[in-house]
């Protein structure tokens, strides 16, 4: 192959037609690749491999899905960072989920998920405290720091304390709050 020939300007195309073609391929490219991110962050793109295991219900069950408020968290809400390069280094990690779908014999069952939560959960912990518990700040910020009279008392005090150490000396949320949407497995 001859290199030059990558580098050289087309005889046959002007550069600003070049560049237009590139353009609107990299617009297409992006949108695409958009609808692509939002599509794969739903929870019915989530059950689709997690459909046999109790993991919904038990969302359900708990304050992120039966609370005063009536909000029912979203899997993506909880296990996927909203800020960008964080979000799409998520994206691609989790990609290995569809992987495992496909080759870990009994993935989508009850019983792998018994026998792996540990582990999922401890996965999920590790996650969590890398990004400082952004997902959960997401929505609890406005309750933690600026609605704390909503709090009971002690909460209110331990997250102020919390809150006035040095950043790298605060705990994150998953620290003190272990399976508030999915039981934390003992031992």
């Amino acid at each position: 192959m001859n290199w030059r020939k990558l580098f050289k300007p087309s005889s046959r195309y002007s550069v600003s037609t070049l560049v237009a073609v590139g353009v609107v391929i990299g617009v297409v490219g992006y949108f695409a690749m958009q609808q692509t991110l939002h599509a794969t962050s739903t929870d019915e793109f989530c059950m689709t491999c997690h459909s046999n295991h109790s993991l919904k219900d038990e969302v359900l069950a708990s304050a992120h899905g039966n609370n005063r408020a009536g909000v029912v968290v979203q899997c993506q809400q909880c296990h996927i960072a909203q800020e960008p390069f964080n979000y799409l280094v998520k994206k691609i990690v989790v990609s290995k989920d569809i992987w495992g779908y496909l080759t870990i014999d009994g993935f989508n069952t009850q019983e792998w998920l018994e026998a792996n939560r540990k582990e999922q959960a401890d996965l999920a912990l590790a996650y969590l405290k890398r990004i400082d518990s952004s997902t959960c700040q997401n929505c609890h910020n406005q309750v933690t720091q600026e609605a704390p009279e909503a709090m009971k008392t002690m909460a209110a005090r331990m997250h102020a304390a919390n809150y006035k150490k040095e950043p790298d000396q605060r705990r994150t949320c998953v620290d003190c709050h272990k399976g508030v949407a999915h039981p934390y497995p003992k031992g």
